[in-house]
């Protein structure tokens, strides 16, 4: 009978007549730990909708009933569901395959080539750390990043078989390229998300309030206090409330998620990332499907010098795979100095980040002033009609207007601004956006091709937008605005596929020619 922790996975299987390993079954300890989770969860939501049924003068019995009635019914479920799944799953790993099976009404079979696993997670969230299990979670090499997630295995077991799949990897000598140092956590209020946080945990408020039917009796109270004060005093007041809200949240996230953080380096370029407080986690990134990396400096980290680091990479990134699995995180570095997210960047691309990167043409800008215009007209034009229904609201255009030709004459000139790219020896850095600014850093050997496309505005104007694919992350890396000078410099760096667009210097229709072309990767 096998025990936790005895597992062993077959090394090699020169024999084809060899019978395929057994079908080992899922730690039964995780029926325990996610119980444990959800009477948690449960028990969390019992206190703020027992008081809200208190206040809606419901008794206290009743409230007792539903609150820890609901809870233990709820653990209970879940309890019966996990050992329902364990039951009917099983696994087995050989040196050619992974697998899982699952067998209820209909029987399933999830399969991984472990030559194609590249990106391995190893997971804990408190309860399981204290119980000695983990989650494995394995990435495929493929875009889609196709996903198998064994859920839970004995720690021990869980680590043997992260070794089995990277052995190549985890025998090559490792450097610390990142550890966290505890004041970067003063970066993660100045991210764009603080003030959403914010505005999120006040709708919570209110969803939470009706649904005891109290949000008029909770407004009532809220206006018998502030209601002598001005609008734009309350205005202010509520977006204060949010930016607090939202920086607790943000240093709430930032502690949960990098706690722990160490980046590790190895020789063959493959990546070993833990971090995580309440949910531990250890994953690893092949180095053959590190595609470049990706620097994020929203106008909160610009002005306080710091950056985010995300690793481009097959089968990572935002989103769901085709599977509907959530993919796998692509972050490597959290906000911190931007040398040291620039310094790490360098490392795992082989050169250092250009620090300075070609600016596009003064036609970008004004294309970008232009929308800013349209915004304002568009801002000013729907608040006149309030102030046309009640006369005395005579000041909403004229705010609207100051503070919409503000924001968006601001954004686009900043948008302007980060415009640019570069081409070095070994990369090609894309950078674009302004409340979202980002600069992507591809290693020219990863790149497959590029999309050009033109709107009649673009061609009038010079310009074009360049895609990068990749089998990395998205896929597609765009840089929009593209002088018509710079952009064979950039669709040259996918190789000779390309060359058919080459025209002599000064040709008007370098760029036109190419968007007339059929634009996919490989076409020639």
């Amino acid at each position: 009978m096998t025990t936790p922790g005895s597992q062993h996975f077959a090394a090699s299987r020169p024999d084809p007549a060899e019978p395929a390993p057994e079908w080992l079954p899922l730690d039964r300890r995780t029926i325990a730990a996610s119980t444990v989770v959800a009477a948690g969860a449960l028990a969390a939501t019992a206190v703020p909708a027992g008081s809200g049924l208190l206040l809606g003068g419901v008794g206290l019995a009743w409230v007792l009933l539903w609150t820890i009635g609901g809870t233990i019914l709820g653990a209970a479920a879940t309890a019966v569901i996990e050992t329902a799944r364990l039951a009917v799953t099983r696994y087995r790993v050989d040196a050619h395959r992974i697998e899982r099976r699952v067998r209820f009404l209909s029987s399933s079979t999830t399969s991984l080539s472990t030559g194609r696993v590249r990106n391995v997670e190893i997971s804990a969230d408190l309860v399981q750390r204290r119980m000695g299990i983990a989650t494995v979670r394995l990435a495929s090499g493929e875009t889609d990043g196709s996903r198998l997630i064994l859920g839970a295995l004995d720690r021990e077991v869980a680590e043997e078989l992260r070794r089995h799949l990277v052995a190549e990897r985890a025998a090559t000598d490792a450097s610390e390229l990142v550890r966290l140092d505890p004041g970067w956590v003063r970066y993660a209020p100045a991210s764009v998300m603080t003030p959403l946080f914010g505005l999120l945990g006040i709708g919570i408020v209110f969803q939470v309030a009706d649904w005891f039917g109290a949000v008029p009796e909770m407004l009532e109270w809220i206006w018998d206090r502030i209601g002598d004060l001005p609008i734009p005093v309350i205005a202010a007041g509520v977006l204060v409330l949010a930016l607090v809200v939202g920086t607790i949240a943000s240093v709430a996230l930032f502690v949960e998620n990098w706690w722990n953080l160490r980046l590790e380096h190895h020789e063959d370029g493959s990546l070993e990332l833990h971090r995580g407080l309440l949910v531990g986690r250890h994953t690893s990134f092949d180095g053959r499907r590190i595609r470049g990396v990706t620097l994020h400096e929203p106008p909160g980290f610009r002005l306080l010098g710091a950056a985010r680091l995300d690793v481009v990479a097959s089968g990572v990134g935002t989103g769901k795979d085709d599977e509907g699995k959530k993919k796998q995180s692509p972050a490597l570095v959290p906000a911190s100095p931007r040398a040291v997210s620039a310094g790490a960047a360098g490392t795992i691309l082989g050169e250092p980040v250009p620090p300075v990167l070609r600016a596009h043409p003064p036609a970008a800008r004004r294309r970008r002033l232009v929308r800013a215009g349209a915004v304002v007209v568009a801002v000013t034009g729907a608040s006149l009609v309030p102030a046309v229904i009640w006369p005395w609201l005579w000041w909403v255009p004229a705010v609207a207007l100051v503070l919409s030709a503000a924001s968006a004459i601001w954004a686009s000139l900043d948008n302007a601004r980060g415009l640019g790219h570069e081409i070095t020896g070994g990369v090609v850095a894309l950078r674009k956006g302004s409340l979202m600014r980002r600069t992507d850093v591809l290693g020219r050997d990863g790149i497959l091709g590029w999309n050009i496309r033109r709107s009649p505005l673009q061609r009038r104007a010079g310009l074009a937008t360049l895609v990068a694919t990749t089998a990395g992350g998205s896929g597609a890396f765009r840089l929009p605005d593209v002088g018509r000078e710079q952009a064979p410099a950039l669709w040259r760096t996918a190789g000779p596929v390309w060359d058919h667009l080459a025209e002599p210097p000064g040709s008007r229709r370098v760029v036109t020619n190419a968007a007339k072309s059929d634009t996919r990767p490989g076409k020639t």
